[in-house]
């Protein structure tokens, strides 16, 4: 269809185009108002799926984390813990048999024959915790952890690492979130291992801070040193969150000479 010609004005010779065209109000095809319509629900509606998405991050996140750590302090699960002075005679193959023996889920981070010295450490892990899910743990770092998943991956579990470099050595260390105070872990850790009627030859706080008791223990497999030290937990891992009445103990045996 041929289209319909502009009106023109004529002044001398130059001819010029009618402006009232250019007055008239311009609209946009409905396709087009449609399509931007569309356009702008959309990003209303992703608008407020982010910003209800980060208000519950600043405001919802902390109120879970929170009941994440109860939750976890509230699990009843067993140390099961082994008394070090009957493996303190026995070879690393036998201990670790021992260990496997028991039905402990075991993470082994220094296998048994990989030290030229001899000796190893592994962790028995919580009861229920998978190996897999602490393996991710463990690889990510402790200190990186929310203290809610700390938590679950250090109550119920206790490292033991053996060496036998100087002598027969063991360390027996876990995170004791029951006992309430430094005197009470202490206790708890002396009957854990069968020291509460041992006597005590030495006593006080070390220069990192480690409240402890130390002695002389004679059992049927031998005569040992040991010595039971405890410190608060946030002294030995950077988490906020921790509880304040969580400790940080170790039990250590060694032959005597």
């Amino acid at each position: 269809m041929a289209r319909e010609p502009k009106s023109t004005v004529q002044i001398g010779d130059v001819r010029y185009y009618d402006g009232a065209e250019l007055s008239r109000p311009l609209e946009m095809p409905p396709r087009v108002k449609a399509i931007m319509l569309a356009a702008m629900v959309v990003a209303a509606v992703v608008g407020c799926l982010f910003l209800g998405r980060y208000f519950d991050q600043i405001m919802n996140e902390p109120i879970r984390q929170q009941q994440t750590l109860q939750d976890n302090l509230a699990r009843e699960v067993s140390y099961d813990f082994p008394l070090l002075s009957s493996l303190m005679p026995l070879s690393d193959e036998e201990i670790m048999t021992a260990l496997t023996d028991a039905g402990y889920t075991l993470y082994e981070r220094t296998p048994v024959g990989t030290d030229p010295d001899g000796g190893f450490e592994v962790i028995k892990l919580p009861a229920d915790v998978s190996l897999e899910e602490a393996g991710l743990m463990y690889v990510q770092g402790i200190d990186k952890l929310s203290a809610g998943d700390a938590v679950k991956l250090l109550k119920g579990a206790w490292t033991l690492t053996v060496s036998r470099k100087a002598g027969d050595d063991m360390r027996l260390r876990y995170a004791d979130f029951a006992s309430g105070t430094i005197e009470k872990a202490v206790q708890g850790a002396m009957q854990v291992e069968g020291l509460e009627n041992a006597e005590v030859t030495d006593s006080g706080v070390d220069d990192s801070g480690n409240t402890y008791q130390a002695g002389v223990v004679s059992t049927d497999n031998g005569t040992y040193n040991w010595r039971v030290s405890v410190i608060e937990l946030d002294e030995v891992y950077d988490i906020s969150g921790l509880p304040n009445t969580a400790f940080y103990v170790g039990i250590r045996f060694t032959a005597q000479a």
